[in-house]
């Protein structure tokens, strides 16, 4: 009984054993515990990318908790990226491959609350991109340069056939591609969450992307492939002012369309 009230699981790889044992929660909110659990398991790197997890029964039996709080924890720690759901014969929980996706959610959450401003997003992104570009431009290979041409390519055929949306993940691939080129993968998410975050705003917006787009593109590809950090960042932060411009503008408008009129006798006392 001692053994089990321990206050770290322990745990064998998934493909090397038997399955692996958690510690039964008894303090805190039980679904945060679950998830703090297996955090730190994966923090020691005793569970990696790829790894599955037990079915919902037996976690729910060796955290001594509900299945209803294990699906709460799963939930939350796929939100965060760090759980993926695999439905069919080989499905079940397994740990994901690190990604961005909980970092815009979180960033996303906190510009609906109105606790962040567009144009701290956009401050943030063009310092970012700033970095990314002076790394890119030390360390980008012909290859990556090359990734990011076709991109651009790809991009202006989708326009000119009308297909090109802010709907689609694929209208910031560049950036993805420019953060690719930095190679650091920690600048890879945050350019990422960031990029998704300002495409998932103008989506809202109009889904339409500005036709002036690939010709942006194809000037920072120029200054990048000529290693000219200076034009890069210049040209990238004149363009991300003009989308916080354009967000904060229809933001405003809109809340003008919602504004609740106020009554006549309201507006007459107010005169």
């Amino acid at each position: 009984m001692a053994e089990s009230r321990i206050k770290r699981a322990v745990l064998a790889p998934v493909d090397a054993g038997p399955s692996p044992t958690f510690v039964p929660v008894r303090t805190r909110r039980a679904s945060t515990e679950v998830c703090d659990q297996i955090r730190q398991l994966v923090a020691d790197r005793r569970l990696g990318p790829g790894d599955r997890l037990p079915g919902e029964r037996e976690l729910a039996e060796q955290f001594g908790v509900s299945r209803g709080t294990v699906r709460e924890a799963l939930r939350s720690l796929e939100m965060a990226g760090i759980v993926r759901t695999r439905t069919g014969a080989t499905g079940g929980y397994f740990i994901e491959q690190g990604h961005s996706a909980g970092i815009a959610q979180a960033v996303r959450d906190m510009v609906a609350l109105g606790q962040v401003s567009t144009a701290s997003i956009t401050e943030a992104r063009i310092e970012l991109t700033n970095l990314a570009i002076r790394l890119a431009c030390e360390r980008a290979t012909e290859a990556d340069l090359q990734a990011i041409e076709d991109d651009i390519t790809s991009y202006e055929r989708s326009l000119a056939q009308g297909r090109a949306s802010r709907t689609s993940p694929a209208v910031i691939q560049f950036y993805q591609l420019l953060a690719r080129a930095t190679h650091n993968e920690v600048i890879v998410m945050l350019v990422e969450a960031l990029s998704e975050i300002v495409r998932a705003l103008l989506a809202r917006i109009d889904p339409k992307p500005l036709k002036e787009v690939p010709q942006m593109r194809r000037r920072v590809l120029r200054y990048l492939r000529a290693r000219d950090v200076e034009r890069a960042t210049s040209a990238m932060a004149q363009h991300f002012k003009l989308l916080n411009d354009y967000l904060e503008e229809q933001s405003m408008e809109n809340m003008a369309r919602t504004k609740p009129a106020r009554p006549a006798r309201a507006r007459a006392a107010a005169s």
